[in-house]
C-alpha cells in the first residue's frame, strides 16, 4: 500500500512536466512595448463645439490627426492552442498644437491617450514564429491640459473603442518572444461620431 501510494504521488508530481512537453504554448503571456499611435485630435470635444472662448473670443478648433508616442501592455490567457483572450492597456502623449480657425492661433496642450480593450487573439503557431490577428473592444479616454485657459472646457472625455490588427512574435527563447511589428486600427466614436486612428508598435512577451 505504501509502495502504490508513492508511485502515485511521483505521477502525480511527473504529470505537469509529461503534458507540458507535448504543449507548444503557454497558458499566460505578458507583453510590454513601444506604441505610437496616430490619432484625431478629438477638437470638437475641447472647444465644446466651437461654442468656446479664449480672453472673450470665440474658439474654434480644427480636427487633425497627431502622432502620439507612448506604450503598450498586455495581459492574455491562452484557452486553446490558437486563441487567447487578451486585456491590453494603451497609454501615449503628446504636447500638441490646437489650431484656431476663427484667429489662425495656435492652442498648445498636453494631451494624454488612454485605451483599456479586450477580446480574442488568433494564433497560426510555428516553430520559430506565430503570427496572430485580434479583435478587441472597450474605450478611450482622453485629457487635455491647456496652456491658454479656455471657457467653457472639458478637460476629459472618454468614448467607446474598436481595435482591430495583427502582429508577429519571433520565438527568441523558451520564455520569451519579439515582436518586431503589431498594427491595428482603432476606431473610437468621441461625440456620436466615427474617428479612424492607426496604431503601431514592437516590443518583447514573456511566456
Amino acid at each position: 500500500m505504501t509502495r502504490f501510494l508513492l508511485l502515485l504521488l511521483i505521477a502525480l508530481i511527473c504529470a505537469p512536466a509529461a503534458f507540458a512537453q507535448d504543449r507548444d504554448y503557454s497558458y499566460y503571456e505578458f507583453y510590454v512595448g513601444y506604441a505610437h499611435q496616430r490619432a484625431y485630435n478629438n477638437a470638437s470635444h475641447f472647444d465644446r463645439g466651437g461654442r468656446a472662448t479664449s480672453n472673450g473670443a470665440p474658439v474654434d478648433f480644427a480636427n487633425e490627426r497627431v502622432g502620439y508616442n507612448g506604450f503598450t501592455a498586455e495581459f492574455n490567457q491562452n484557452v486553446h492552442r490558437n486563441v487567447g483572450i487578451v486585456t491590453s492597456f494603451t497609454g501615449t502623449y503628446d504636447t500638441t498644437g490646437y489650431l484656431d480657425r476663427n484667429s489662425g492661433n495656435t492652442f498648445n496642450a498636453s494631451v494624454q491617450r488612454y485605451d483599456l480593450m479586450i477580446g480574442p487573439r488568433f494564433n497560426w503557431r510555428h516553430s520559430a514564429v506565430t503570427p496572430f490577428a485580434h479583435g478587441l473592444f472597450g474605450i478611450t479616454h482622453m485629457r487635455a491640459k491647456f496652456d491658454d485657459p479656455l471657457s467653457p472646457h472639458k478637460k476629459s472625455a472618454t468614448a467607446f473603442a474598436m481595435a482591430f490588427g495583427a502582429g508577429l512574435d519571433i520565438h527568441a527563447s523558451e520564455h520569451i518572444d519579439v515582436r518586431p511589428i503589431m498594427v491595428d486600427y482603432v476606431p473610437t466614436f468621441f461625440n456620436g461620431k466615427r474617428q479612424d486612428n492607426f496604431r503601431a508598435g514592437a516590443g518583447i512577451k514573456i511566456k
